[in-house]
């Protein structure tokens, strides 16, 4: 099966160092402002950036469902890529992904690619949960909070 029929990649350049992007990366309480699609709001209890280590943290929806999640790092190279299993307590492994960060022109590239079992997988979440929309309202949401960041 061809990788790409099972990937999803959303990239966006932010007007900020690398170095900061990686740091909203890392730090819990700066992922629990930012990250997930419009709406969602996170609370992390525990997050150990280090290979083999665990994110663990709820996402809730604006109508109030919560969905717990488990990420764990399968790589860590600091201010450049971050490799993880996602899932959750039931199934630990329901896909890969990838988040790297690239310097260019006083920017940062930020590219998340979700690797699925199968093109059915990916075809799923791209249709039934907004997965591409989702993703780009989540960089989005990154942008905002480097912003503010940056501005103080």
């Amino acid at each position: 099966m061809n990788a790409s029929e099972r990937e999803i990649i959303i990239t966006r350049t932010v007007k900020a160092p690398r170095a900061l992007l990686w740091k909203a990366w890392t730090d819990p309480a700066q992922m629990d402002l930012w990250f997930g699609p419009n709406g969602y709001t996170n609370k992390t209890p525990s997050m150990d950036v280090r290979l083999g280590g665990q994110w663990k943290y709820t996402m809730t929806s604006a109508e109030g469902h919560v969905f717990e999640n488990i990420v764990t790092y399968t790589e860590v190279s600091p201010i450049d890529r971050l490799a993880h299993d996602h899932g959750d307590s039931q199934n630990p492994k329901q896909f890969e992904a990838v988040v790297t960060f690239k310097e260019v022109e006083g920017a940062t590239l930020v590219t998340m690619r979700s690797i699925l079992p199968s093109k059915e997988a990916r075809d799923f979440v791209v249709k039934e949960v907004g997965a591409i929309e989702g993703g780009k309202q989540t960089l989005a949401r990154l942008e905002d909070h480097l912003r503010t960041l940056i501005n103080h």
